[in-house]
């Protein structure tokens, strides 16, 4: 899996989520609550769970993504509900999107670290 690439993927999902926000858009929430539909929640449920069994490393990076869909899905409700104030709060830096983002993002670069030192 590129753990760079995904990490991407969901920083694009706060950027689409910040755009309809602004244009006053709804969003799917279902869709960008849907954690195991990406790649790399089919990597973490599938080939990753395989290669990493009982790997504290795999389990924080499971649940960190599991806590972004979370996060992002409740800005989409948000969103569609018209709770702008509290849908930019989330978004914004020490917001509750923004910290599963960047927690995220930490716990993908540990895992590529960690499998390309298995790999090597």
């Amino acid at each position: 899996m590129d753990f760079q690439e995904q990490t991407h993927f969901h920083n694009r999902i706060c950027e689409e989520l910040d755009t309809a926000l602004a244009a006053g858009a709804t969003v799917d929430a279902a869709a960008v609550r849907a954690e195991r539909q990406c790649a790399a929640g089919q990597w973490l449920h599938g080939e990753g769970h395989r290669r990493m069994p009982g790997s504290h490393l795999h389990l924080h990076c499971l649940e960190a993504h599991r806590d972004f869909h979370r996060a992002a899905g409740q800005v989409a409700d948000m969103i569609n509900r018209g709770a702008t104030a509290d849908a930019r709060k989330s978004l914004r830096n020490g917001g509750t999107l923004a910290l599963a983002k960047t927690e995220l993002a930490s716990a993908l670069r540990k895992m590529r670290i960690a499998t390309e030192a298995t790999a090597g």
